[in-house]
């Protein structure tokens, strides 16, 4: 009976130890499970996180950005009952929420509460129990309302925080509120919000970077067009500076050699005019007399016109036809057309209106250019002339445009910019005051005269005219 007693003592020996060996066993599977539920919820987050990084650098959007954080943090963090982005306004003067996981609109700019103290800590944050009712009395009534409804559940038993930076500088904030589970959230969470939130932070740095980047390249840009624009205006006013001088000296010397031969030119018709006294009305010398006073007249006209060239009187604008004019000038060169192979052709506007101006200094103008086309036709050609009347801006005056067109051997790009330059030719036997004169003279009618051409495609000269009421 002993025996059997003691027996029976082992087996229930052996029966405790069985048991607390298979509780044992039963809670190193269990920590075994959580471990590897752990070790499989780690993998996804940082799945997750790689993931979200690869999304962020191919946003093109600070909106974007911001939704796409919230979005991700709520699936990163499952049971979170809210996500809310913040970010420092333009004056740094407090934090606008930027985004949400919901279109509720929480409060415009919150500088206390959870947004605040997620900005000015040094790194990411779990709060629970008496330090979130702390953290959340900071709020206004109207704030804590506006929360409420945002939540689906209240009061948030934790809550985790993570500031926004970038290499020491803080500009925003993001904010999870967990639910009814007060262990919702565990302090190995802290790594992956604050990396979420630098993801964010870098991204939106980046996103500000290349803006600023834009818009100093566009001032850039700005700057420099700027600045070929006044590089354009000096040298336009260089340009007319040098041709006024110009102009000025061949003013000065026309005057100078109109004043030195009008002397002698007055003495030689009084001589004539004396010789003529003498001779009887039959004498005929008489004949030649006139034809000399004559042609000496002729010539005092002219000194006369490269005196007062330069200031034309008034007395000598009257109402002027451009067109007939222009078929004046036509008819007058003929038989240089012919000569050269020419052929011309008009194309004249019955639109255009009368105009005061010099008709002899505007035929001088369009016979220097047609003349000037004939010689670039050396082996003939197409020369034609076009009027149209046409207004650039909807408050200016009519203006009337005259194109003399040739098909020559058009004029090199190093000699445009200076057709106009007193003395300036490239013919062998030219003055350089033809297209000088003729600019002159549109210039004091208040026109301006162009050019384009092409090398062996010919050249336009296009003179354009003012209206004025005759």
């Amino acid at each position: 009976m002993g025996e059997l007693e003691h027996l029976q003592q082992r087996i229930a020996v052996l029966e405790h130890r069985l048991s607390e060996a298979s509780a044992h066993a039963e809670i190193v599977e269990r920590e075994a499970a959580l471990q590897m539920s752990r070790a499989v919820d780690l993998s996804a987050r940082l799945s997750a996180i790689l993931s979200i990084s690869a999304a962020l650098l191919i946003s093109r959007d600070v909106d974007a950005v911001v939704q796409l954080v919230v979005r991700e943090a709520v699936s990163l963090f499952p049971g979170t009952s809210a996500a809310h982005l913040f970010m420092a306004d333009s004056e740094q003067s407090g934090l606008v929420l930027r985004a949400a996981n919901n279109p509720a609109v929480i409060f415009n700019r919150p500088s206390e509460g959870l947004a605040g103290k997620a900005l000015l800590s040094p790194r990411a944050m779990l709060l629970v129990g008496p330090q979130l009712e702390s953290a959340l009395s900071d709020l206004r009534e109207d704030q804590i309302c506006a929360l409420r409804d945002n939540l689906k559940t209240w009061p948030p038993l934790s809550a985790l925080l993570a500031p926004l930076r970038v290499e020491g500088q803080r500009f925003g904030a993001l904010v999870l509120y967990g639910g009814v589970h007060a262990h919702l959230y565990h302090p190995r969470d802290l790594p992956f919000i604050q990396a979420l939130a630098d993801l964010a932070a870098v991204a939106i740095d980046e996103l500000s970077q290349r803006n600023r980047a834009a818009a100093l390249q566009r001032d850039l840009t700005l700057t420099q067009s700027l600045h070929a624009e006044a590089q354009a205006r000096l040298s336009a006013a260089q340009a007319q500076i040098l041709q006024s001088a110009k102009l000025a000296a061949v003013g000065e010397l026309s005057a100078s050699v109109a004043h030195e031969i009008n002397n002698p030119l007055y003495a030689a018709r009084n001589s004539l005019y004396l010789v003529e006294q003498d001779l009887d009305p039959d004498a005929p010398q008489r004949a030649f007399l006139a034809i000399a006073q004559q042609e000496l007249g002729r010539i005092a006209r002219i000194i006369t016109r490269m005196r007062d060239f330069y200031r034309p009187a008034r007395a000598e604008l009257a109402a002027t036809n451009i067109n007939a004019l222009l078929r004046e000038t036509l008819e007058l060169v003929q038989t240089h057309l012919r000569h050269g192979h020419i052929n011309a052709a008009a194309d004249l506007s019955s639109e255009i209106p009368l105009i005061i101006a010099h008709a002899d200094q505007l035929r001088q103008v369009f016979l220097n250019i047609i003349l000037n086309a004939c010689d670039a036709m050396p082996d003939g050609g197409d020369l034609r002339v076009k009027t149209r009347l046409f207004q650039a801006r909807s408050e200016a005056p009519m203006t009337i445009e005259i194109d003399i067109c040739d098909t020559g051997v058009g004029i090199p790009p190093e000699h445009r910019p200076h057709l106009f330059e007193p003395f300036y030719t490239t013919k062998a036997h030219g003055t350089g005051l033809g297209l000088a004169i003729s600019a002159h003279i549109v210039t004091q009618h208040g026109g301006r005269i162009m050019v384009e051409s092409e090398l062996r495609q010919g050249s336009t000269f296009s003179i354009l005219l003012p209206t004025s009421d005759v």
